[in-house]
């Protein structure tokens, strides 16, 4: 027998061994197998622009939520709540209190948990908040996402379609990594429009009216650069007229002549 068979020979032995030996620790899944205990981890979690702490933690804290759901733990207005304080928090992750506590950081300007304190000694109530179901129209999902054409579905299907029931998540667009103040726009009036070349910038009407003051000729040119980088990148951001803002202004600084170096450049005519 050759000395590789007999190795590959040996180890299955072991193997077949531990197993009916009742040593193994670990096992195939199959039909019947019970699952261990795991963690929610929502989809959208795996594009946004957190750390994996903060990612993990929301994990948790969903978890913890449907607990409060089975326990009927909501305030006056029907809102499910838990609490948690930072040092389970911290033995349960095995992360240090600080880092804990700037997880909670991220998830709060992500607009996913929201922090009610309730007075000296009392703990803190935590509300995890789910990014609302869009839907999507169907002129923008066929023409960005390639989907069926228009003509195969029925009258109904063809004003909305469900972003849930055609499963186009998370293909081309952002919608669901926006935090509720994109949604419901600066004041909480009428939820914010789609541009874009990939319809994945949303503007008030508000900003989109300062953006046209302000950049008349330019704002449909960064409003497009901004569509594209959001979607070839999966980056998310907290308002998309501020992005836009902060890229102008980066580019009227770089157009600026450097201090101290002079200015040479003339009219067509002139003479230096």
């Amino acid at each position: 027998m050759k000395p590789q068979n007999a190795v590959l020979k040996r180890n299955k032995a072991i193997k077949t061994t531990t197993r009916n030996g009742g040593d193994t620790i670990t096992d195939y899944i199959k039909a019947d197998t019970t699952l261990p205990p795991f963690l929610p981890y929502p989809r959208f979690l795996l594009k946004m622009d957190i750390s994996q702490t903060a990612k993990l933690l929301y994990a948790l804290l969903l978890d913890r939520t449907t607990l409060s759901q089975k326990n009927e733990w909501e305030d006056d207005e029907g809102r499910i709540y838990i609490v948690y304080p930072i040092a389970e928090i911290a033995e349960i992750l095995d992360k240090s209190s600080m880092t804990v506590h700037n997880a909670l950081n991220e998830l709060d300007r992500a607009g996913l948990l929201e922090r009610e304190r309730r007075g000296f000694s009392a703990p803190s109530r935590l509300y995890v908040k789910v990014p609302p179901p869009i839907k999507f129209s169907l002129d923008m999902t066929q023409r960005k996402l390639y989907i069926t054409p228009k003509e195969n579905f029925t009258d109904d299907v063809k004003e909305t379609l469900d972003m849930t029931s055609r499963k186009l998540y998370p293909n081309k667009t952002n919608i669901n990594k926006l935090t509720e103040s994109q949604t419901k726009g600066a004041s909480g009036e009428q939820p914010p429009a789609a541009f874009g070349r990939y319809k994945n910038v949303f503007l008030s009407e508000m900003e989109l009216a300062e953006l046209k003051a302000e950049y008349p000729d330019r704002w449909e040119y960064y409003v497009d650069r901004l569509s594209c980088h959001i979607a070839s990148s999966g980056k998310n951001y907290q308002s998309h007229a501020a992005t836009i803002y902060k890229w102008a202004q980066e580019d009227a600084a770089k157009q600026k002549p450097k201090k101290g170096i002079p200015d040479y450049s003339f009219k067509e005519g002139e003479s230096l």
